[in-house]
């Protein structure tokens, strides 16, 4: 039997089949299923311990989201939004300052491109240990500093004031490199001939930035609003590590995984957050998409 590649005349008939099957059953086991699952979990009071009773409720979780326990849940959905908006704005104002100052092919700006993306390589454990550290009230460097500038103390991520915006900028900190990086590439797509007729003309700077920059980046600003604000939507990890969701940090995923997973779980209660979390997700995605293309088309 002659043989072809990818295996023999017989086989090629099954094989793509079999390659298709394994990512399918994976995305029907891990993907799926768990969703599905969350749903129905999200219409019972089940407290998620093996063997407990498996009570169907209704819509009783949604009810008392907005009544029994509506200042838990909109106070998470409101540090949510804060903190969407602050790592959004933040991160895409100096992920495009950056990208306006390392564009340029020279010496030891691939160094400096580089150690800024460093950051994003790292897990998020590893970050949130370093600036536990960091801003350690007793034995931290920050603690030093503050009290020369201040004349002051503060306990930094122990602070109501100051624990979230921290938490903000450390995040702004870790993913600016990617933002910096989709900017470079649209910006060295820029047709040079633009701001060479553009200082002709006499403009400045600014006038070139505002009129001949900012529009032909339109693309790329659409990529990075929408990638940044999607992942912070969700976000537990950092904020699980720098302060367990304490001084005005709980985000709606931290107030799902303590809920679901804390010390007196409601597996059934966590499980409607989660549906809540994705409808928010939804519903800020496409409000992004519909107005920054929207946006594109204008400029």
């Amino acid at each position: 039997m002659s043989t072809i590649p990818f295996g023999t005349r017989r086989t090629r008939r099954w094989l793509p089949w079999a390659s298709i099957a394994v990512p399918t059953i994976g995305w029907l086991v891990f993907g799926l299923f768990p969703s599905v699952s969350t749903v129905f979990f999200s219409f019972t009071e089940y407290s998620g311990f093996p063997g407990t009773p498996l009570h169907f409720c209704g819509m009783c979780n949604y009810s008392n989201a907005f009544n029994s326990s509506w200042s838990d849940f909109s106070s998470s959905v409101v540090v949510t939004l804060k903190y969407v908006a602050g790592v959004t704005i933040l991160q895409i104002a100096i992920g495009l300052g950056l990208a306006l100052l390392l564009r340029h092919r020279r010496k030891g700006f691939g160094l400096y491109r580089a150690l800024i993306f460093m950051p994003q390589v790292f897990s998020v454990t590893i970050v949130g240990v370093l600036f536990s550290l960091v801003f350690d009230p007793q034995n931290g460097p920050a603690e030093p500093m503050y009290h020369g500038l201040f004349g002051s103390t503060s306990a930094f991520l122990g602070d109501q004031n100051w624990a979230l915006w921290l938490v903000i900028m450390i995040n702004v900190w870790m993913f600016s490199g990617y933002t910096m990086l989709v900017y470079i590439a649209a910006l060295r797509r820029i047709p040079p001939e633009l701001y060479e007729a553009a200082s002709l003309d006499g403009a400045g700077r600014f006038r070139t930035f505002r009129h001949i920059t900012w529009p032909l980046l339109a693309n790329a600003t659409t990529v990075n609003v929408f990638l940044t604000a999607m992942g912070c939507v969700g976000e537990f990890a950092l904020i699980r590590v720098l302060t367990d969701g304490h001084y005005g940090t709980k985000t709606l995923g931290m107030y799902m995984f303590d809920t679901a997973f804390g010390v007196n779980p409601s597996l059934g209660y966590g499980s409607m957050l989660a549906v809540a979390q994705f409808l928010i997700t939804l519903v800020i995605g496409s409000a992004l998409l519909f107005f920054l293309r929207r946006r594109e088309v204008t400029l």
